[in-house]
């Protein structure tokens, strides 16, 4: 080997230890059981750009609900925390984001996205891992915005029917007399 490229895999290596790739979940068909994160990068990790990627389906058109929180201790943070909703499939195209970007800390954001169309999305949790580490929760559920219309149950159905009958048979029996 000679010297111009072992310099070039030295300098390789020196990105490769500052660079983070990308972590991909999936979650898969998100409901009222919220789908839940809770992420931990040790010192180890100083300086290293987060990239997590939570990817779901919904069946049905639905308000989703997120919620990020960091946590914070005295040499513990996140810096640049936030999360982003996306319609498509994580590396497709034809990718959209649904809304701007949501800033979290260790106070909780919340955020709810409504009337959602079925299909596949994903979430993407941004940030940097602090000088002794960085640690963050997340979570997500979906609640179907279009519940089915309200069928009356047989039973309920029959007893009407035998309290208008009941009537009608006194009221003609009152006629009668």
């Amino acid at each position: 080997m000679n010297l111009k490229s072992i310099l070039t895999l030295a300098a390789l290596a020196a990105i490769g230890v500052n660079a983070s790739a990308t972590t991909v979940t999936d979650w898969g068909a998100l409901g009222p059981v919220p789908a839940v994160a809770f992420v931990t990068y040790d010192a180890s990790h100083t300086g290293e750009a987060i990239d997590d990627i939570y990817t779901f389906t919904i069946a049905d058109t639905s308000d989703v609900d997120a919620y990020g929180e960091e946590f914070e201790a005295r040499s513990v943070s996140m810096p640049g925390a936030t999360f982003t909703l996306f319609s498509g499939a994580y590396g497709g195209s034809g990718v959209t984001a649904v809304g701007s970007p949501i800033t979290f800390t260790n106070t909780a954001s919340e955020t709810l996205y409504t009337n959602l169309v079925s299909g596949t999305y994903y979430f993407e949790v941004m940030g940097t891992v602090a000088l002794a580490g960085s640690a963050y929760d997340f979570e997500a559920y979906a609640n179907n915005s279009n519940p089915p219309s309200e069928v009356p149950e047989p039973a309920n159905a029959a007893l009407l029917l035998a309290g208008v009958g009941m009537m009608a048979f006194l009221g003609s029996r009152r006629r009668r007399q």
